[in-house]
């Protein structure tokens, strides 16, 4: 994959852990100025779970539900964000970067949509990677470890998040002295891609239906 060119930092909110409720992105030139940021709300047309069975603290969203529940589904914003993440030629980044594809693999299963290619790094093994983390973090332990200003951020607020990763790519460059499409280059190993993460019968059938 092309390590040099403009940067897509993208993340994806769910009401109950499958259904996406938010999709945000911060594009990025190549000398790592925010561009443009951008948060679409989605109707999920479920239930919020934020706490399932109670094993973990609530999730704040950045949102009311109400405001979620007033805008349009998935279907309604299946081609923009099919031409961002994989038609627009940005290099993709994101956050636990397996995650988000497979809430998307699961909002095209759900509403019959063909499912479309896309790679992208993870930029959360790029840090486990880089400072020898024995165990993932969250996005807020790794802006804190950077010691990243985080006070403008909304966490959970899928465009904020998608900025705070982009934070982290560009901390760690700093850190390490080492500029983001080295960094890329040295992390392939974390390049995550659609095509092999999603290899099975189920999902090709899935790409040869017609939207």
């Amino acid at each position: 994959m092309k390590t040099k060119g403009k940067y897509l930092f993208f993340d994806i909110e769910c009401c109950n852990g499958h259904n996406i409720c938010s999709f945000g992105y911060a594009i990025i030139s190549e000398k790592l100025r925010v561009l443009e940021k951008h948060d679409i709300l989605i109707n999920p047309e479920s239930k919020f779970i934020l706490a399932p069975k109670g094993k973990r603290p609530k999730m704040e969203l950045a949102y009311p539900e109400e405001m979620f529940l007033k805008q349009d589904n998935f279907t309604c914003y299946y081609n923009e964000i099919k031409t961002l993440l994989s038609e627009s030629g940005y290099i993709l980044l994101g956050h636990s970067i397996q995650s988000d594809f497979h809430f998307l693999k699961y909002a095209c299963q759900r509403y019959k949509l063909p499912l479309f290619d896309m790679e992208g790094y993870d930029t959360q093994k790029i840090y486990q990677r880089e400072y020898q983390a024995p165990h993932v973090e969250s996005l807020e332990k790794i802006i804190e470890h950077l010691e990243i200003d985080d006070s403008k951020l909304t966490f959970h607020r899928s465009c904020d998040d998608a900025l705070a990763t982009f934070y982290v790519a560009r901390g760690i460059c700093k850190q390490r002295e080492i500029e983001l499409p080295a960094l890329l280059e040295k992390h392939n190993d974390c390049l995550v891609k659609t095509r092999h993460l999603f290899d099975t019968k189920e999902n090709k059938q899935l790409k040869k239906k017609q939207p």
